[in-house]
């Protein structure tokens, strides 16, 4: 994990783009306070030596890590995929990216849905006194749900419980009879609860509500110091 204290600068992450000509961006800042915004983040992000060892890992990660549904950290702090057939094809995406630069997709099926990430390599220099040794960036696709976005949109527009979980079950792509099933009631009650739903958000259609839900940006939990792994759809 990064050191309280350590310090990264920014100069080797900006893009090559005549926007940054004229920008002179702050010369360090602390490791902490760039631990603190990756843990505001949905996105899963963890930064891993070729070999896979373990850097750090974001509040996000550090969930998904723990879950081992679709990576675990082994014994030897190393990330590996769950499933041990996908390790060879893991193991030669990290030495491709950081031998190459080249940024590499991952996707495979996963318990409840398919993981899909992006591995690329960080520039030179985009680290303080980073050791010869590319680091790779992993980041991870949130959950199909946006359970954080369907709450704060829930809060928006003053939605109750029940309708908040209709909202994420349509989030996660089911339809109104498929959420009638996994919510235990009706699908007259989802529907009844679908129409008050787009009442309140203003939105015509459910794809108008949906599209109006994708708007918000991928929000990370409330407080980033807690770790809890409780239900999402809990009240």
């Amino acid at each position: 994990m990064l050191g309280r204290g350590a310090t990264a600068t920014l100069s080797g992450m900006n893009p090559p783009s005549s926007s940054w000509d004229s920008f002179n961006p702050a010369a360090s800042v602390s490791a902490e306070q760039l631990s603190l915004l990756a843990d505001a983040l949905a996105w899963p992000l963890l930064l891993m030596q070729p070999d896979g060892a373990l850097v750090h890992a974001n509040l996000a990660a550090r969930r998904l890590l723990r879950q081992g549904s679709a990576l675990r950290l082994s014994p030897a702090q190393r990330v590996r995929p769950a499933a041990a057939v996908r390790h060879s094809a893991f193991e030669a995406a990290l030495q491709t990216a950081a031998r190459s630069g080249q940024r590499q997709l991952l996707r495979w099926p996963a318990p409840g849905g398919r993981f899909s990430a992006t591995l690329t390599a960080l520039p030179p220099g985009a680290a303080e006194g980073a050791a010869s040794m590319p680091l790779l960036l992993l980041a991870v696709a949130p959950a199909e749900g946006r359970i954080n976005e369907v709450r704060a949109f829930a809060a928006m527009h003053g939605l109750s419980a029940a309708e908040t979980r209709v909202l994420h079950c349509l989030a996660r792509g089911l339809s109104s009879s498929a959420a009638a099933a996994t919510l235990g009631v009706t699908p007259a009650t989802v529907r009844s609860q679908i129409a008050a739903v787009r009442r309140k958000a203003g939105q015509a259609t459910v794809g108008a509500l949906l599209q109006a839900l994708a708007a918000l940006p991928p929000l990370g939990d409330d407080d980033t110091g807690k770790e809890n792994d409780g239900d999402p759809d809990a009240e």
